[in-house]
């Protein structure tokens, strides 16, 4: 039985946000929970190492700003490359001296401590130095995105200053007839074509036939001539020259800096807007040091930025992140699955975060279109050390497709790690987590993973593991609606405690509706999916949270459970998704099916044996499946962020599917 008294309260009532969570300040609340999830961060190697770093990260970093902690690191760097933009390299000293002088821009047109600013911008060279900037006077950056709802576009420039804003010339003319409403005393626009550089053809790197990725023509001139309160970028730098004292940085690790956003799939237009502290980037940026995160030293590297500026995967795991690691960033202003496959190769990434439906896609275009082959011999992928699919799941069938390309094209072999680390071809890892706590779930080459704990695991899949410094456990909801703490292997809702939690939402009301209260009266941040841990520590995200459906009898149903075991046929069926219908009183399963492109067996007979394995396993959905089928022509619908869209499937006429009469014969569904 819960109970009443909080032994652990995450919500501060006055200031309306998360506190700061701690783990090694609630090591007593635990003493008795030897041998349980919420224990390992205690029990472990790994987890007392990450508990030392915690205490060395706030002695250190608690009194400093992001800005100043990135500037210390990058010291021996200085005049190593930090940005690749199209073959223009940028050094980090460069890079720190924009960003010291996008600060004082700032301050020339009043902005202070505290002030908000509105930006919706395009993966560009600009955008970290917008970062750094914004971070030295102690401005928050809010990164929107153009397709938000003009109201909601309304309540959030409502919170920003109106003596700025910043908005890229590629999305300018989406939110020309919003923005030129707004009384805002200068708008910024930065154009793709700033950081270009003039002679493309003499650059390292420089890709002949993928020239039109070098040249884009400089809308922002244009559009500064047309209204007085806009104005470029070059001309927004120029005005810093005339602040004579530098900006002091003030900034602390618990202020306030990024807003992010959801994917906003819920509500469309209206995604949650989402408030990061400093200590949220410094945190996750310094463990991955490899004494902290025990992964090989991977310095040098350069990784790609194409995921939207909205998303705090872009501007903290891309940037941020990459930043922390001495590694460079390629800002990719372009975002499309379509030629996803051609800005690998213009900005040759090591490291690469996309959607799975992003690396499908590059794998389809690779394997099967066989672009960028001569001959019959594809072009080496040899510079792409990690592929990690972020954002969506990854099936067996996906990563077994993904991992076929990886393979032919030698993905990784020309890169070289420290110690004993070189592959002939990398797999596709898997990272990220809810936004809420940031990227804390990822898992570095699965393949070998698995080949290194092959008794542990028992045939089973390999997780994702959870950053060293967050506190991970399950909950179970019990019949008295009640959440106790489950094992290991046992289902429940997924939930995580650290300091990269967010610090509140602009609603605080979904702040409240977050915490989840175990037995022990120790509230926790839902993750707000189901799933389970098993005995190495890994989480196992199955689906959303309360996804269970109900038949007509009481039955409960998971439909995780049945994507499952659709997939044990990983050669032949891709993806699947599960919806619901109810015909003549009857809850209907339809099993969407998208074949895999390396299929070799019909399509007819691949459905025969998925409905096979899935009665074999679930008799009492005799007589409640239909099917629907999708192929590599006809694939799942995508969204506009580059995931499959379930919702349209949910929305699809129950006509489209079909029913399997004896397991064998297919008949049409009608309305």
């Amino acid at each position: 039985m819960a109970t009443t008294e909080k032994k652990l309260s995450l919500i501060d009532e006055e200031k309306k946000e998360l506190k700061v969570y701690h783990p090694e300040d609630h090591e007593e609340l635990f003493a008795d929970r030897v041998g349980m999830p919420s224990h390992r961060i205690y029990e472990t190697k790994e987890g007392r190492r990450a508990l030392k770093g915690m205490k060395i990260v706030e002695e250190r970093f608690h009194d400093r700003s992001w800005y100043s902690v990135v500037v210390e690191r990058a010291q021996k760097y200085m005049d190593e490359e930090a940005i690749f933009y199209r073959g223009t390299s940028v050094t980090y000293r460069e890079m720190i001296e924009r960003g010291d002088m996008v600060a004082r821009s700032l301050k020339a047109l009043g902005v202070k401590r505290g002030d908000m600013l509105f930006c919706c911008l395009a993966n560009l060279p600009e955008v970290p130095y917008l970062m750094l900037g914004f971070n030295k006077i102690g401005a928050k950056m809010n990164c929107v995105g153009s397709h938000f709802a003009p109201e909601f576009l309304d309540e959030i420039l409502a919170q920003c200053s109106n003596k700025v804003l910043f908005v890229t010339d590629d999305e300018y003319p989406k939110m020309k007839e919003y923005l030129d409403k707004k009384d805002v005393a200068n708008k910024v626009i930065i154009s793709k074509a700033d950081s270009l550089p003039e002679h493309p053809e003499e650059c390292k790197g420089y890709e002949k036939d993928l020239d039109r990725f070098y040249h884009y023509k400089n809308y922002a001139a244009e559009y500064a001539k047309v209204r007085e309160e806009i104005i470029t970028f070059p001309q927004f730098m120029e005005l810093g020259k005339s602040v004579t004292e530098d900006v002091v940085d003030e900034g602390k690790m618990d202020d306030e800096f990024l807003v992010t956003y959801t994917s906003g799939s819920t509500k469309v237009g209206f995604p949650k807007m989402m408030f990061h502290r400093n200590r949220s980037l410094i945190t996750i940026g310094v463990f991955h040091d490899p004494e902290l995160c025990g992964n090989p030293a991977m310095t040098g590297l350069r990784a790609l930025a194409h995921i939207h500026t909205e998303s705090n995967t872009d501007l903290i795991t891309c940037y941020s992140d990459a930043f922390m690691q001495h590694w460079a960033v390629c800002p990719e202003p372009e975002y499309g699955r379509e030629i996803f496959l051609d800005y690998l190769f213009v900005d040759k990434p090591n490291i690469v975060t996309a959607t799975t439906n992003f690396c499908l896609r590059a794998a389809n275009d690779y394997l099967i279109d066989k672009r960028y082959h001569v001959n019959g011999k594809g072009r080496k992928l040899g510079f792409l050390l990690v592929l990690m699919a972020v954002g969506e799941p990854c099936t067996p069938g996906e990563e077994l497709f993904i991992n076929e390309f990886l393979k032919e094209a030698k993905a990784g072999s020309s890169v070289n790690l420290a110690g004993p680390f070189h592959f002939s071809h990398i797999t596709v890892g898997y990272g990220g987590g809810d936004t809420e706590h940031g990227g804390i779930f990822y898992t570095l080459w699965r393949r070998l993973m698995q080949k290194l704990h092959p008794f542990a695991l028992k045939g089973s899949r390999y997780g994702l593991k959870p950053v060293p410094y967050a506190q991970v456990t399950v909950l179970a909801k019990q019949d008295d609606g009640t959440f106790k703490e489950a094992g290991y292997n046992e289902y429940g809702v997924i939930v995580a405690n650290c300091a990269t939690t967010l610090k509140r939402y602009s609603d605080f009301d979904k702040v409240r509706g977050k915490i989840i209260v175990d037995e022990k009266g120790v509230e926790w941040v839902s993750c707000d999916v189901f799933g389970y841990i098993d005995s190495l520590g890994c989480v196992h995200m199955k689906d959303r949270r309360d996804s269970k459906v109900i038949m007509e009898d009481g039955t409960k149903v998971y439909p995780f459970k049945i994507v499952d075991t659709i997939q044990e046929d990983p050669k032949n069926i891709l993806s699947s998704i599960i919806t619901t219908s109810e015909q003549d009183g009857k809850v209907m399963f339809i099993v969407n099916l998208e074949f895999s492109p390396l299929k070799t067996t019909d399509d007819l007979y691949t459905v025969r044996r998925c409905n096979k394995r899935i009665l074999k396993k679930f008799p009492e959905l005799e007589g409640h499946l239909l099917y629907r089928t999708f192929d590599p022509n006809n694939p799942f619908p995508i969204g506009g962020s580059g995931k499959r869209n379930a919702v349209a499937v949910e929305q699809m006429e129950v006509s489209d599917s079909f029913k399997l009469v004896d397991n064998a014969r297919p008949v049409e569904v009608s309305e």
